[in-house]
Order: C-alpha cells, then structure tokens, then sequence
C-alpha cells in the first residue's frame, strides 16, 4: 500500500508538471484549434503516436521511480534509526518534500530558461564558501542519504571499511564519466583520397568573425580562417532559410530549379536531382549528415547520406522537445540515459532549455568513426533564434534582454563548439588529409537600420511608397545585405591543391559553388546538372577565371513572410500560428512538411533579386497595389537607389543585365511593374 501511495506521489508530481506545460502550449497558441491543425492529431498508428506513447511511458516510468526511490529512502530511514513502522508514511512524506525542493532547486539553476523554474537571482549568489544554494542543499541532502544508507547498513551488520569505501567512490566517478569518455579510434593513415568536411554555422553574420582584419566574437573560427584558409567576402545564399540553403549547397542547384522555396518542403514534391553526398557515394565515400536542429530542415538519407546523426525529425522533435522541459527528466536528458529515453530532446537546439554544445559534440564524437574516405556534413545552429540554451550565459550579453547581445552570446557559445568539433575531428584522424568547407547557410538581420538594409536616408527610403523593409531575422528581405550574405572560406590539409597562405577574395560567389569546388579539389567528376561554378580557378588566379565570375549574377528570395516576422516579433505563439497556416503533419511519416496547395500564395509574396559586385534589383511585390511589382534598383553600398518602370535601355550596362537575368531566371512568377508616381532617383541622406 505505502509503494502504491509513492508511486502515485511521484505521478502527481508528473501530473503537476504536466499542467505547467499545457498551460504553456495553450499560451502559444490562441486556441487548441491552432495545434491540432498543425498536428493533425491523427495518432492512432502513425509514427508521431508511436513515439507519443513511447515518450509518456518513459514520464511515467521515471516519475513513479522517483517515487519508489523516496519510499525506500523512507523504509531505510525507518531501520537505520529504529523508528515504528508507522513512521514509514511520515517519512516517505518527509523525502518525498525534500526530493521535490531540491528538484526545483537544481532545474532552476541549472536550467535557467525553463518554464517550471524560475531563475531566481538567489540561486546564483554564492552563500558560503562561494557555493551557490544549490550546492548547498545537495550536499545536506546527499549528507543525509549518506548517513541513512551506512545506518542501515550498520543494522544488518554490513560494515563499511576504507577500502569499500574508496572503491565505491571509485566506481561511482566511473558511472559519471561514462558520457563524457574520450574516443581511441586511431587516426588513418595520410594516403588515399581526401576528405570532405562542411560545417555549417546557422545564422552567422560575416561582421562578427575576424578573419584576421581585427577582433571578432569568434577566436576558433578566426584561427581556422588566419591559418591558409581562403576566404570569400561577398558570397551569398540563394535563400536564406536553413533548408533551402542547405538544398542548394548540396545540389549546387537554385530553389527554383529543386523547388525548395521554403523550409520543410516535402521530398516527393521536389525536382529529382543529384546532390554531393550521391556523386561522392558512387566514388566509395561513406557520407554522413549531422545537426543539431531539424524543426527547419528535413536532410535525412535520401540526399546521399550513408549515415544521419540529428535528433528526432518531425512533429515529435517539436511537441516532444518541448513537452519534457520537467524537472526530473531535464536533469538526465544530456545523459546517455536521456539520449535513448528521450530522443527528441537529447542534443537537441530545438529544445533551448537543455540544451548543452557539450552534449552535441559528444553525439558526433560516439557516432563519427572514420572508416576510409569520408564525406562529413556538419550544421550547427546556436545563433539561431531564441540564443538562448541551458547556460544563464554571460552576464554583460544576456542579462541586458536585448536579443542583439543574445545573439552576440550565442555566436561566442557556437564559435567554442566549432573549436571542439575541429579538436575531435583531427584526434579521430579526419583532418590528417581532408578539405574543409565552413560556410553559414544565411546571416541575421538585428534590427539595425544603418547595417541590415539597403535602403538608407529618408530619401531613398520614399522611392519605396510605404514599403515594409525588414530588419529582423532571415529570408525576410531581399534589400537586407546581413540576410542574404553567407560566410564562406575553404582549407586544405594534408594533399589537397590550395595554397598554403591565407587569402581573401571579394569575387562574387554563392552556395552554389561549394559542390563543384568541392568536387574539382578532390578530382571527382561534377554532376551534369550543377549551376554553380568551381572556385578552384580563383584561388590559383587565373585572371580569366576572376573576369567570369566578376561578370556573373547572382540571385536571392525570401521565404514565407508575415507582419510580425516583418517586426522582428518571433515569440513562439506568433511562430505557432504561421506554421499551422503554411504546414501540415504527413500522418504517414509524422513530420511537418510544405502544403503545396499554398505554394502559390508563398511564391507571390516573395521578394526576389539579382545582384552583381555593385548593384542589386529587387524586384517587391506592392502591398498597395495588387497584382503588382515594384521594381528598386540599388547601389550596395546603400547609397543610391532607383525606380524602375519597365526595363532599362540596352545601355545602362548593369541595370539591363540585371533586369534581363531576372526575368530569365524567375520568368513568368515576376508579376507587371507597379507605375511610377514620383521621381525615379534619389541618393542616401
């Protein structure tokens, strides 16, 4: 009866928690309507009901283990102390309270960005001794589970010697540093192809790495540039957004030509095409994906890859990941015990609140093992909204509120894991011979207007009539340059033919050229149907070569886009609603994915542009004006822009070439030009 009343103690605590949660998802959205038309809730035999009742088994389990746990501590109290049987009830009252607290206590320090404690400013004051009063109550409590278990002990004539005790502290060091062990796979040896790592950083702007000119935010990725790495300066993404991005980077395909026009489009909706890691298999390389992200990004093996290391794909990495930020299983969800309890919140970004780098590293550092020539793509995606995960973070960055110094926090956090990624990587042996590709796959709009737009002076700014620019986030604007531009810089170790001093180049190149340039450096054929170039001819300064890619367009283009994102609002209510609006559950593999029926309503509220070294069109559908284009023609440097009406003559040089190689590469998705109502020049303020 007593294990029956502590088992059910630990399912209120679970049943509380569990309110907590509910009455979290229903402040995200503004009804249940909203969520179970994003999920469908079609449970009963789909994958996403499968791993639903998986996850609440493994809630009920734990919880009622936390439960049985405080009963026993309550029977060994009893015995160690000599009390009647009666006091049994008491005392599993008494360690059941003091579980309870110092639960709280821990997940709020701990975890500091979760819902079920608050990060109160007495959790982080050092009380005596400097330690924290989480520290304190765990060495009282473990003190008192101490004393309990040698008592107890002591009644049955158990006796506790030096040695015993030396050997159980012993083995329970092993047991916590089970998770964290260090790999011995053996390096391979310098001969034989080389290899093809890509990391990608989510998010990264190009004005916080350093590169060599000054100090940025990123000192790993600044000694990885410094060190021969040659660097591209005005690269850009095809659309910045994360799939899309890393569509293109892996086809080396625009997303007109894939259909990747936004986030989560569905496999089977997609142009066939052939991607880096297919070509690469076919020449015996073993090819793995990794990330620690998929709510924006569906790469699983069907793009060529062998092996793929990310967290659960679908609406469990959604609902699941946010639905176990509970006390109990927050504390054990970095663990390896987590990882096979609950799989879509170990190492898991999505699931800010736990989410440790650490953990992810560890991930690919059991995962990857090096087994002939390898092709490794690797996402990291820390400095993507909310910038927040498990640390408090610093306190100059993060206290202050400001998502711009959250993001500058996130970007110091992502640059350390780069660091440790490159640090496993060479003790496993990968970077004996290889060539490494770091790009992200799109920047970040901060809301600065002096940076991350365009359009500068209230001059330029009425050639716009009222035109909404956004400041914020990604894939949002085509005239925000922090959006649209990508880092990119490639090295070579071991064999590879790069040269072996640092350069920096400002020719114009896109995502599209990594999959050729990666192809030619390792002396593998390119596909047949590749749109971008190789840029090994401009490292070795061929002037031909630097004349072609000077003279080349480039194009970008938004994503879905809604008036709070347009405002930099990108609380997870607003977040909620627009999925449920452009995204479904596919019941047959329970994940979210793009409802076609709406790609025409997403295809005519994109921007698009084409831009060369100087100047960008863009070409704006007009909010006042159905069924109309507004037309800006705009130096990059921000500083003149012009309206067009229709094309430009012949001899405007760029203006015409842009204009035709717009429409050539858009055609019929470019709707009529919007009339002209005032002047057709202006020049920044």
């Amino acid at each position: 009866m007593e294990l029956l009343l502590a088992a059910g103690l630990g399912l209120m605590l679970l049943a509380f928690n569990a309110w907590q949660q509910l009455q979290l998802m229903s402040r995200l959205t503004a009804d249940w309507g909203e969520l179970s038309a994003l999920l469908g809730l079609h449970l009963g035999g789909t994958p996403l009901g499968r791993e639903v009742a998986r996850f609440v088994a493994w809630q009920l389990a734990v919880h009622v283990a936390f439960g049985v746990a405080a009963w026993t501590l309550a029977c060994l109290s009893v015995r160690a102390f000599s009390l009647p049987p009666n006091w049994r009830l008491r005392m599993l009252a008494a360690w059941f309270v003091a579980g309870v607290a110092w639960l709280f206590i821990v997940n709020a320090t701990i975890f500091p960005w979760s819902s079920t404690g608050a990060p109160l400013d007495l959790l982080r004051v050092p009380l005596f001794g400097g330690a924290r009063l989480m520290e304190l109550v765990s060495l009282l409590l473990c003190a008192a589970i101490v004393v309990v278990l040698v008592r107890a002990a002591r009644s049955v004539g158990f006796r506790f010697t030096a040695g015993r005790a030396v050997a159980y502290s012993l083995m329970a060091g092993l047991a916590l540093l089970l998770p964290y062990r260090v790999s011995t796979t053996q390096a391979p040896p310098l001969e034989g192809k080389p290899n093809l790592v890509i990391i990608g950083i989510d998010s990264l702007r190009n004005d916080v790495v350093g590169a060599g000119h000054a100090p940025g935010l990123t000192p790993n990725i600044d000694a990885f540039v410094r060190n021969d790495a040659q660097m591209f300066s005005d690269a850009v993404t095809p659309l910045a957004r994360t799939f899309p991005a890393w569509t293109s980077i892996l086809t080396s395909r625009h997303p007109r030509s894939t259909g990747a026009r936004e986030n989560l489009v569905a496999r089977d909706s997609m142009q066939p095409f052939v991607t880096l890691a297919d070509v690469l298999r076919s020449h015996q390389y073993h090819t793995v994906f990794a990330t620690d992200e998929v709510r924006f990004s569906n790469i699983d093996g069907s793009y060529g890859f062998d092996q793929v290391i990310t967290p659960t794909v679908g609406a469990a990495d959604f609902l699941l990941g946010k639905a176990n930020d509970l006390p109990l299983t927050n504390l054990i969800a970095n663990t390896r015990l987590g990882k096979w309890m609950f799989p879509a919140t170990y190492g898991n970004r999505a699931a800010s609140v736990t989410y440790r780098p650490d953990t992810f590293v560890n991930w690919l550092d059991d995962e990857i093992k090096p087994r002939g020539p390898t092709m490794l793509a690797i996402h990291l995606t820390l400095p993507h909204h909310p910038f927040t995960w498990s640390e408090p973070g610093d306190q100059v960055f993060q206290r202050a509120g400001d998502s711009t110094y959250r993001y500058s926090s996130a970007v110091i956090a992502v640059d350390r894991q780069f660091g440790n990624v490159m640090e496993l990587l060479e003790r496993k042996g990968l970077l004996n011979n290889a060539l490494v590709v770091l790009l992200s796959d799109h920047g970040e709009a901060l809301g600065l207007p002096d940076s991350d737009t365009l359009i500068r002076g209230e001059t330029v700014r009425r050639l716009l009539e009222g035109q909404r620019i956004s400041l914020w986030g990604h894939g949002s604007s085509v005239l925000s340059p922090h959006q649209f531009s990508a880092f990119l810089a490639i090295r070579g170790f071991g064999t590879v033919d790069l040269p072996q001093v640092h350069r920096e180049y400002d020719t114009p190149v896109t995502l599209l050229d990594v999959a050729p340039t990666a192809l030619d450096l390792l002396a593998v054929p390119a596909s047949a149907g590749f749109e971008g170039l190789s840029l090994r001819p401009i490292v070795q300064g061929d002037p031909g070569a630097v004349a072609k890619f000077s003279a080349r367009v480039r194009f970008t283009e938004t994503g879905i886009r809604t008036g709070r994102m347009t405002d930099g609002d990108f609380n997870e209510r607003s977040v909620l609603g627009e999925a449920a609006a452009f995204f479904r559950m596919n019941p047959a593999n329970g994940r979210f994915e793009m409802r076609d029926e709406l790609m025409p309503v997403v295809l005519a509220d994109k921007e698009r542009a084409a831009m060369s070294s100087h100047w960008l069109l863009a070409a704006l559908p007009d909010k006042t004006q159905p069924q109309t284009q507004k037309y800006v023609l705009v130096s990059r440097d921000g500083r003149q822009a012009r309206r067009l009406e229709g094309p430009p003559e012949p001899d405007e040089g760029e203006a015409w070439a842009l204009w035709q190689a717009l429409h050539d590469q858009y055609g019929e998705e470019l709707l009529p030009a919007a009339p002209l109502k005032s002047a057709v020049m202006a020049t920044a303020d």
